[in-house]
């Protein structure tokens, strides 16, 4: 809403600048109007061809009137027509007179003429001792207004001046104040929603004012996401369901092929082979038993259905207890288990299930066991750093090929498909359910997987987790 009042204030800002810019810039024009014109009527030229020196020009002699040659240029270039009046009302001399122009005149004429027009023809006189000197400018050429100012009242005229200006700023300022209102108004709704957009609920803002369209297409976005979530609900539920469902079908079947291999395998009268194969039935079953449990377990943490029992728990204890298993389990001869742990792990503890942790654990040092069985040597260090436990698993085996780190980091929506087709049993994808297990874990810790490649495989994978308080 910060933002929304800024942008509100920039508007109003925005408004009564560009309002007294438009202002300043008319009053610049008109001064500068009236210094041209002041300087054009300072000009020389124009001021030796005025009225009066027109009337100047004109002499008389014994011949009658004689006009300048300069004035007569003046008055072709400049003006309609010229002629001089005597005292008596008539013309006694004349330069481009029309036809329609009399050749006397009265006083009322006079009057009227020197106020107004004459025959349409706007007018200046001269006044000489032998009578009144007259140039017309051409038709439509100079508009003639009566106007009478109380003297006060021109007095007063800067000051009326400012407080128009001053009333029209005012104006201006609380116009944009109260469509900046309008706007912020309109726009909290709006703005409003955009921020509950991500709660995936049917919006219900109102259609009206400026952001109508606006917030028409809101409401239907929100309802268009909320029909998509519940689609994708529906489809997780679905899934995690038939999961679950098909767990429960294969436990008991999968227990008695497992108890009746084992009791296959103990019995005395059965021959080696036959042992070594109800062996090899209990063994596959008890992987095909592991495999359903890591598919429920990664379904429960990719949708956040896996109750977390969280408590502050040992790093270090947890690595201990993990060699303790390989070795109580039967770690082959051929591997070498070497644990490297920090004295300052010792009292370090981070909050989590201990019995997720120890999985994931148990996933990484049991991949390097199943994937090199020539034998490797697997190291764990542990130590801390920027209050976080890094925990780190090697190995000298072959590693983690770079195909199947992409694939683990792959959305799951994609990786059944390549170019758009459906992967073919020649390209078949890579086995990352361990993996996967690892890194839901640890991301359910608010920690960090890091795999750090060698060439074109990573033989070092580091996991970071935050640091608690409190002691194990």
């Amino acid at each position: 809403m910060k933002d929304l009042l800024k942008i509100c204030r920039r508007y109003i800002v925005t408004a009564v600048l560009t309002v007294c810019l438009v202002l300043a810039v008319n009053i610049i024009f008109f001064f500068v109007y009236v210094v041209r014109e002041n300087m054009h009527k300072a000009d020389p030229y124009y001021y030796n061809w005025r009225t009066e020196r027109l009337a100047e020009a004109l002499t008389l002699g014994e011949d009658g009137y004689t006009l300048s040659e300069d004035a007569a240029r003046k008055i072709d270039d400049s003006y309609a027509f010229a002629m001089m009046i005597d005292q008596q009302g008539n013309v006694v001399w004349s330069r481009n007179l029309p036809e329609d122009i009399p050749l006397s005149y009265s006083l009322t004429d006079i009057a009227s003429m020197t106020r107004w027009y004459l025959k349409d023809y706007p007018v200046k006189v001269w006044t000489r001792p032998d009578g009144l000197f007259v140039v017309a400018k051409p038709k439509d050429s100079i508009a003639k207004y009566d106007v009478e100012i109380n003297l006060s009242t021109l007095k007063a005229l800067p000051s009326y001046l400012g407080a128009y200006l001053l009333c029209n700023l005012l104006m201006v300022f609380f116009l944009s104040l109260f469509f900046g209102v309008r706007l912020y108004k309109a726009l909290k709704s709006v703005a409003g929603g955009i921020e509950n957009l991500h709660l995936q609920k049917p919006l219900n803002l109102p259609e009206r004012g400026m952001t109508a369209t606006l917030a028409r297409k809101l409401n239907d976005v929100s309802i268009l996401l909320y029909r998509q979530k519940l689609a994708l609900d529906k489809r997780d539920n679905a899934r995690t369901e038939w999961i679950s469902g098909v767990s429960h079908d294969i436990r008991t079947p999968l227990s008695l092929i497992m108890g009746h291999a084992d009791s296959l395998e103990q019995n005395s009268s059965l021959d080696e082979t036959g042992k070594k194969e109800a062996a090899s039935i209990r063994e596959n079953s008890l992987q095909i038993r592991n495999l359903i449990a890591d598919l429920n377990l990664t379904s429960k943490l990719e949708y956040d259905s896996y109750p977390l029992r969280l408590a502050p728990c040992s790093p270090a204890a947890l690595i201990r207890s993990l060699a303790a298993w390989h070795i109580n389990n039967g770690l082959p001869d051929q591997f070498q288990l070497e644990l490297h742990l920090s004295p300052e792990m010792e009292g370090a503890a981070v909050s989590g299930d201990a019995d997720l942790l120890q999985r994931a654990f148990r996933n990484l040092t049991g991949n390097s066991i199943r994937h090199n069985p020539k034998g490797c040597r697997i190291q764990i260090d542990a130590f801390l750093k920027n209050d976080m436990a890094e925990l780190c698993f090697s190995d000298t085996g072959r590693g983690i090929p770079l195909t199947v780190i992409k694939a683990l980091y792959r959305p799951v929506s994609s990786s059944h498909k390549g170019s758009g087709q459906m992967e073919t049993s020649s390209h078949p994808a890579p086995h990352v359910m361990g993996l996967r297990i690892v890194k839901q874990i640890v991301e359910a810790h608010h920690g960090q997987l890091e795999f750090e490649l060698q060439g074109d495989a990573c033989r070092r994978i580091k996991i970071s987790l935050p640091l608690c308080s409190q002691t194990p």
